[in-house]
């Protein structure tokens, strides 16, 4: 079974995780094959535009893989791990073509940031969008950068020291999501704005993007070292071992 399983519609590529949990944790093998995806859209110049998705009876993204993330520990392991999110999340943000986020079910930590590196975000009454690291033990330095640039300082820390799913009306009016749709039809509604996106003057829309883009991964690289540090102490304290293990016994 394919970790991530991908189909045309017509000039927009979709790409939908498949990870046998059906919240779509985010393992490396699933986040190589979201930067191969990557890699194909800006490629290949019959793709105007590309879906990322855990389907519309799945989850999009419930954070990180904790088989594979309660296994850091030693600075190094740690390191590395900071480098790969933000290098995933700088692969989304580098396409130059548009990038629609159809959010289903749960988009937790990492799989809230990963929606938030796209140009379009589409979710349904029953999506839950989380920052509720702090709650666990985990540093929430990523999240507070996305959040703050999103909503403002106010908002941010009322997400990140909550701990709490964001109300939907107010994910809606706060663009964290563009539109609310049937769960039902989460992809279809998904792939029709990716359309109409796509059809948008190639060249104007990769250089706005690219300009809007390169300041928001910059912000990223700019926190990279003190989001390790964080990272470090959290694992070093063992802080998280609890819910670690909470998760994996489900």
């Amino acid at each position: 079974m394919a970790i991530l399983e991908t189909e045309t519609r017509g000039s927009v590529l979709v790409a939908r995780f498949n990870h046998a949990n059906v919240n779509n944790p985010m393992s490396l093998e699933l986040e190589e094959a979201i930067r191969s995806t990557c890699r194909e859209t800006e490629a290949n110049p019959a793709i105007r535009a590309l879906v990322l998705t855990g389907g519309n009876d799945r989850s999009f993204c419930a954070g990180g893989d904790f088989n594979e993330v309660a296994q850091l520990s030693e600075r190094t392991a740690v390191e590395e791990f900071i480098d790969r999110v933000i290098d995933l999340y700088s692969a989304i943000l580098k396409v130059s073509k548009p990038t629609v986020a159809a959010v289903g079910g749960h988009a937790v930590g990492l799989g809230f940031q990963l929606a938030l590196s796209c140009d379009w975000r589409i979710g349904s009454l029953e999506t839950k969008l989380l920052m509720w690291e702090l709650k666990h033990g985990l540093a929430c330095t990523i999240g507070g950068y996305m959040l703050e640039s999103f909503v403002g300082r106010a908002a941010m820390s009322d997400i990140v020291y909550g701990c709490e799913a964001i109300p939907i009306s107010w994910a809606a009016d706060h663009k964290l999501l563009h539109e609310v749709v049937d769960s039902s039809n989460l992809v279809e509604s998904a792939v029709a704005r990716a359309q109409i996106l796509g059809k948008f003057p190639e060249i104007t829309f990769r250089r706005t993007k690219e300009s809007i883009n390169k300041r928001f991964i910059a912000g990223l690289r700019n926190i990279a070292m003190e989001t390790k540090e964080a990272h470090v102490a959290g694992f070093a304290s063992a802080s998280a071992e609890q819910h670690f293990k909470n998760v994996l016994r489900r």
